[in-house]
């Protein structure tokens, strides 16, 4: 089956500990506000765990009326996180199998920033949905993850500021 990727990446001013313990159990609402078509993220229920262990789950509702479950599968403290998205009830359940979801964290040590790249593969359900697929992720996507990236820096740097004054 075909798998579609995008990957953005951001500069951070923080540390890297404080980025990453902010950015895993981040509050989704907050930051998946939606883009165009693709929905926001209206809340996450029946989580287990603070979110800080591999195999705990979640199931994430979008404001469409859809939900889906992500399951944290690696967890690299302060440097590395992933997650798989299942069980999608909306549109995507046509579109897509599963998604994965990547972090990578890193320190900048010659000032007080953590670069983050952030990467998303969706895996297409069959060869007929792949060019759908293919252009939701290259026309959307990538937009949607930009925007969430740059919300989680904001957020990010506004607590590094209030707590190191």
């Amino acid at each position: 089956m075909r798998s579609f990727s995008v990957t953005v990446q951001v500069e951070v001013a923080a540390h890297l500990t404080e980025t990453f313990e902010h950015i895993v159990p981040i509050d989704l609402v907050s930051i998946f506000k939606g883009y165009g078509p693709l929905p926001a993220v209206k809340g996450t229920q029946n989580q287990t765990g603070a979110w800080n262990a591999v195999g705990q789950t979640r199931t994430v509702i979008l404001s469409d009326g859809s939900s889906a479950q992500e399951i944290l599968t690696e967890y690299e403290h302060p440097h590395y996180f992933s997650y798989t998205v299942c069980d999608f009830s909306g549109v995507l359940r046509f579109l897509t199998t599963s998604a994965r979801g990547e972090w990578w964290f890193e320190s900048n040590s010659s000032r007080s920033v953590t670069d983050i790249r952030w990467r998303y593969t969706l895996n297409a359900k069959s060869i007929f949905a792949a060019p759908i697929l293919w252009l939701i992720v290259n026309f959307l996507w990538r937009g949607y993850m930009q925007n969430v990236i740059m919300l989680c820096k904001k957020q990010v740097e506004h607590n590094f500021r209030s707590s190191h004054g």
